[in-house]
């Protein structure tokens, strides 16, 4: 989507750990693929929405740790942490020329396209 895509035109993405980025629900997904939303878990799949997914493929640069059973048990503390993550990406990138940030943001932005193809994990279901 587009609001996925824009959010991505960033110098650093950092990500909750038990947070989610995406296109497009895996509902939504799985209702285009597949004709029916109950293959989600299978879209979700192919979709890599995960934070450590989207770590391991280098479309996220940092995961924040989460509390235990996740920042709704303890937004304060998950406050904390962002704030301090924040504090250390800023620092990285203040000495950083306009210019440099703006190409580094455009090759990234660029890369967003890549892809690979896999085998069909689900081929019961036909398109």
């Amino acid at each position: 989507s587009g609001g996925a895509l824009a959010l991505g035109v960033v110098d650093q993405l950092l990500i909750l750990q038990y947070g989610t980025y995406a296109v497009i629900s895996p509902e939504g997904c799985a209702s285009i693929l597949y004709k029916s939303a109950d293959q989600a878990p299978v879209a979700a799949e192919s979709l890599a929405i995960t934070a450590d997914r989207l770590k391991s493929m280098g479309l996220v640069d940092r995961i924040v740790a989460e509390p235990l059973g996740g920042c709704h048990r303890a937004p304060e503390v998950v406050m904390e942490t962002l704030r301090g993550a924040l504090k250390e990406e800023l620092a990285k990138l203040k000495n950083k020329s306009i210019k440099s940030l703006l190409v580094t943001r455009y090759e990234r932005l660029m890369s967003y396209g890549k892809f690979k193809e896999v085998a069909d994990k689900n081929p019961t279901v036909k398109v």
